[in-house]
């Protein structure tokens, strides 16, 4: 099917929960089963001997050869609606909706009462937004055929691209009307209800839905939902158990109980749901799956491991499972095991990228800096995977001092995520490294320019400025954001320094104490409060600052003559 039919089907999965794999309206003959025409006349046995041929080539999926075919066949009996309604399900295989249009109007020349063709036309209208015609048609279909439901709801999905809500909350009505129990009319006039934000209404009709239809999941399920998005969670409880009671072997609605019960913060009773699914049958895959995941929530990791393995003696290729089991031995500090499960995920898995990230940190961890560079480099020579792999790579190229590295792969991760805040931020602070801080200055600003809330480009900005006694104004006005953003010690030491350099000594006074007492290893926070201490003429407590600076920097020669020039003579 032509992928322009997509926009329909998405809007009519909205009411009626899924989609059909079969060609909308697909025809029943109205003549003697399997017979082009109703009239035999001297050209029929040819017909028919062509029709048959189409039929064989459909089946084989030869398209092309199928339509040739079945145009000879309409040739030798153009009477016949129902050939052309074959042609039009043909010509929609093949994309070309406006020929099935043409097809399917032919066939109604033939046959003005034929149902199938008023629906399938209509779908053809509403996908091409001719929604006064589809209307039309799919309305014709109801009047010649009351009893199909997948013309109701088809005509309210029209009424619904048309902006038409009470339309098609009047058809699905006119349809329970004459069906009081039909399952997929109460269900799609629920979600329309829904749809249009009308919950009252939405909640009743699944009620009502659930009270018809006790067994019927579907609605215990859909009516939790409701629940939960309206944050009524002991609601939403009480329904799924509900459904549990009459629907005792459905297993979605067990996982559904667990996943509210842990949206409400209830993870213990979550994990005795899990366990009591598990003694039931402990091949419950998927139950194995969550458990692990809610014992990690809790970093209970000998029992997640437990759970991951389970998992993965049910299922050995569960990549899932080989993830987290990973993850699991990681921070159980069991390198070896954990290199040994992360490097079983296969290249196609989603979650390889982030096992190469975890590989690399662990061969690093396990001072094999140049193994974990190889693993990264060989994902990462297609310039694939995931904009932190370019950064963790560069940053291991930078612990061998290798800058010309780290930049390239920094300038190779910025080609393919163009717009990646963090791969300018890198770039950034190795440009400061190798001097160049006029470029730093730039990437920082181009990183606040993706990312206005990314606190550490602005601290950078900000502290940059105040070393260089430049641009004091913005520096401050950064430092001041970027504290907004997140009050930690060297940002508030960042704020600090700036107003020390503005000569506001007072200010930065009570922002550098508030700084070394959040930072108090920090040779460089303890140096700046003592250097505003010597502004206040504080001699003796800028020489206990230093002092304590000294002990967290030895080599600071710097530092050592500030402190001589204190000394006591």
């Amino acid at each position: 099917m032509s992928k322009r039919w997509l926009p329909f089907l998405l809007v009519f999965s909205t009411l009626l929960g899924c989609l059909s794999t079969s060609l909308p309206g697909q025809a029943v003959p109205k003549e003697e089963q399997g017979m082009p025409s109703r009239v035999q006349t001297p050209a029929y046995g040819k017909a028919l001997f062509h029709y048959a041929r189409a039929r064989l080539y459909a089946l084989d999926n030869h398209l092309p050869e199928a339509v040739e075919a079945l145009n000879k066949a309409i040739k030798l009996d153009p009477r016949s609606s129902y050939l052309r309604m074959i042609m039009a399900e043909l010509q929609l295989a093949l994309g070309d909706e406006e020929q099935a249009v043409r097809s399917v109007e032919d066939a109604l020349i033939q046959d003005p009462d034929y149902t199938d063709a008023h629906l399938l036309l209509g779908n053809l209208l509403l996908n091409r937004q001719d929604f006064k015609g589809a209307i039309q048609h799919l309305n014709r279909a109801v009047e010649l055929d009351p009893s199909q439901e997948k013309i109701y709801l088809q005509l309210a999905v029209a009424y619904v691209r048309v902006g038409d809500t009470d339309g098609a909350i009047a058809i699905l009505k006119r349809q329970l009307t004459q069906n009081p129990q039909s399952v997929s009319a109460r269900i799609a006039l629920a979600r329309l209800y829904l749809q249009l934000r009308l919950t009252s209404l939405a909640e009743q009709t699944y009620s009502e839905f659930i009270d018809q239809h006790p067994l019927e999941s579907q609605g215990y399920a859909e009516l939790a939902r409701l629940y939960q998005s309206l944050g009524k969670g002991e609601k939403a409880l009480a329904t799924i158990r509900r459904g549990i009671a009459a629907n005792p072997s459905e297993d979605g609605m067990r996982y559904q109980l667990v996943r509210v019960l842990v949206e409400l913060g209830q993870i213990d009773q979550a994990l005795d749901e899990l366990h009591i699914m598990l003694e039931e049958n402990p091949e419950r895959t998927e139950a194995q799956r969550l458990l692990g995941l809610l014992l990690i929530e809790k970093s209970d990791w000998t029992a997640a491991g437990k759970a991951f393995q389970q998992l993965l003696a049910l299922d050995p290729l569960n990549d899932q499972g080989l993830f987290y089991l990973g993850l699991v031995r990681e921070n159980q500090e069991l390198w070896p095991d954990a290199i040994a499960v992360f490097e079983k995920i296969p290249s196609d898995s989603d979650f390889f990228p982030d096992a190469t990230s975890h590989l690399g940190y662990l061969y690093y961890r396990a001072g094999k800096i140049d193994k974990a560079i190889q693993i990264l480099e060989t994902r990462l020579q297609n310039m694939e995977g995931r904009s932190q792999l370019f950064t963790f790579l560069a940053s291991l190229y930078e612990e061998k001092n290798d800058m010309d590295k780290a930049g390239g792969w920094l300038k190779k991760g910025l080609e393919v995520f163009p717009k990646s805040a963090d791969l300018y931020y890198h770039r950034g602070l190795l440009l400061e490294r190798q001097g160049d801080r006029k470029s730093a200055l730039a990437d920082m600003y181009r990183v606040i320019e993706l990312d206005d809330e990314y606190y550490e480009a602005m601290n950078f900005i900000a502290y940059s400025y105040a070393e260089q006694g430049e641009q004091l104004e913005e520096a401050l006005k950064l430092a001041r954001r970027a504290l907004e953003l997140n009050n930690e010690g060297h940002i508030v030491d960042t704020l600090g320094w700036v107003l020390f350099k503005m000569g506001r000594f007072s200010e930065a006074r009570g922002e550098l104490e508030t700084a070394a007492a959040l930072l108090p290893n920090d040779a460089l926070v303890l140096e700046h409060l003592g250097d505003l201490y010597i502004e206040l003429q504080l001699p003796d407590k800028a020489f206990a600052m230093y002092s304590r600076a000294l002990k967290q920097s030895p080599d600071n020669e710097q530092l050592r003559k500030k402190l001589q020039q204190l000394a006591p003579r």
